[in-house]
């Protein structure tokens, strides 16, 4: 049992969102921040990650190959400092027109070689925007999963309009901090309003540093989910979506 009493435990924990790699983006800054973000994960009861390294058009972003090295290089490396953690490979992409060029020619990773793919928006955007965006994504052939959804104004400002895309076949991603209230009370209120609806599909830390309120943070989240919420959907959403989904078949 990794949280909770005797009657909620979560099996295993899947963080779907995650920025450990090093020297990438504006995550781990080294191996050894790297290394002490897989510590503190572990300590926190996470049992894989998906890497999710920023993708934004017009950046410096790290290519796939380099991503995929890295990984092997953070995976012996933990393996060497008795850390027991299982990645896999993705990207968090902020969306763009050219998306889906990039991801034909592998300079975009999906998660873990899936379907899906996890896109973020800026903060700012409009509905009629992210909409249109996700409903593009879908007729490609893709399954977007929207990172972070608590950050964008406007599902904030109208809980219908997660509700529409999630009917569209949009999948639902928010922040164990937002969920703890690390985020500030608007977001915490909302967030928890989606798990009430049952409309989130996957916890993710966003995890950038090991140190602050960006560090892979998950047992106080745990803890609150299965006091709150149905056993079953928090085992889905802590890890059997992400199990069933994104680590099968990739």
């Amino acid at each position: 049992m990794l949280f909770g009493n005797k009657k909620r435990k979560a099996e295993y924990i899947v963080d779907v969102h995650c920025h450990i790699m090093p020297g990438v983006d504006d995550g781990a800054r080294d191996m050894g921040e790297t290394l002490k973000m897989l510590e503190i994960a572990e300590s926190e009861g996470i049992t894989h990650m998906i890497v999710t390294p920023h993708y934004k058009s017009g950046y410096h972003n790290a290519s796939a190959e380099k991503v995929r090295t890295l990984m092997e290089d953070v995976m012996a490396a933990a393996k060497e400092c008795g850390i027991n953690m299982e990645l896999f490979q993705g990207n968090e992409i902020l969306y763009h027109d050219e998306m889906y060029q990039g991801i034909e020619e592998g300079r975009i990773s999906r998660m873990n070689g899936t379907d899906y793919v996890l896109v973020e928006y800026m903060p700012s955007d409009t509905f009629q925007y992210i909409r249109n965006s996700l409903d593009e994504i879908i007729s490609e052939g893709y399954q977007p999963i929207v990172a972070h959804v608590e950050r964008y104004g406007c599902m904030i400002d109208n809980i219908d309009n997660v509700i529409e895309i999630k009917r569209m076949g949009a999948e639902i991603q928010v922040n164990a901090s937002s969920i703890v209230g690390d985020m500030g009370k608007d977001a915490k209120k909302f967030v928890h309003r989606l798990l009430k609806e049952q409309i989130v599909d996957y916890v993710g830390t966003d995890a950038h540093r090991c140190e602050g309120s960006r560090i892979p943070k998950m047992r106080e989240c745990s803890e609150i989910l299965y006091k709150k919420y149905d056993e079953d959907y928090v085992n889905e959403i802590l890890y059997i979506n992400a199990m069933d989904r994104l680590l099968q078949d990739g």
